[in-house]
């Protein structure tokens, strides 16, 4: 596939900004120094990132991403079951966040920010449905979004054990969690009970109460 020359300085200028995170983080001096550094002028890197830093948060977690699919397509999990897909996409991608530590520490540090939880909301779901396609999921009910939901919680909460404590209590996290998400599954099967289903007859009927249509009982005499 042809990168655009926009998208090309876009990544060029991501990665000059990478290597100044560790010391000066990610903020409007080191994405301005960045852009000196390759020869862009301030005019020229406002075009590539209208949104400054922020661009360069969504382009590092891609490119986080991206190195993760290369490794997933290089791999053979045809044998495997599902939480063991699970197991191996989510240790895959982490390992990537981790090449390079203490970049990721400044960039998760800036996407927990509040005005950047936007962001980092969207970047984990898009990571999250990555997962489960690849790991063959196909569903289009609410459990496509249940899944991709809890993923999203386990990825985020084991990127910050990773960071703070390392592999090996990232590792022993994920298989918990992994654990019991599939006992829930487990229950949600033999019991028939949708979690998704009953919030949205809950908001059905608060919706009806709202507006005066709920249905009432005849009163007791």
């Amino acid at each position: 596939m042809t990168t655009s020359p926009l998208k090309a300085l876009e990544a060029d200028l991501a990665a000059a900004t990478a290597k100044l995170m560790p010391d000066l983080g990610l903020n409007s001096t080191s994405l301005r120094r960045a852009a000196a550094h390759i020869g862009l002028t301030p005019a020229e890197s406002d075009l590539i990132c209208p949104n400054g830093p922020r661009d360069i948060a969504a382009v590092l977690w891609r490119s986080h991403d991206a190195a993760w699919l290369a490794v997933v397509e290089a791999t053979d999990m045809m044998g495997m079951k599902v939480r063991e897909k699970i197991s191996f996409l989510l240790t895959a991608r982490l390992d990537q966040a981790a090449v390079e530590e203490s970049v990721t520490h400044r960039l998760f540090g800036y996407l927990m920010l509040p005005q950047h939880l936007g962001l980092l909301k969207s970047l984990v779901w898009d990571s999250a449905d990555m997962i489960w396609r690849k790991a063959g999921d196909q569903a289009l009910d609410e459990n496509h979004y249940s899944k991709r939901l809890i993923v999203s919680g386990i990825l985020t909460t084991a990127l910050t054990t990773r960071l703070a404590q390392g592999k090996a209590a990232q590792d022993d996290q994920i298989a918990r969690n992994i654990d019991a998400v599939m006992a829930y599954e487990k229950f949600k099967a033999k019991s028939g009970f949708k979690p998704e289903q009953t919030m949205l007859d809950i908001a059905a009927k608060v919706g009806a109460l709202r507006f005066g249509k709920a249905k009432t009982e005849p009163a007791q005499s």
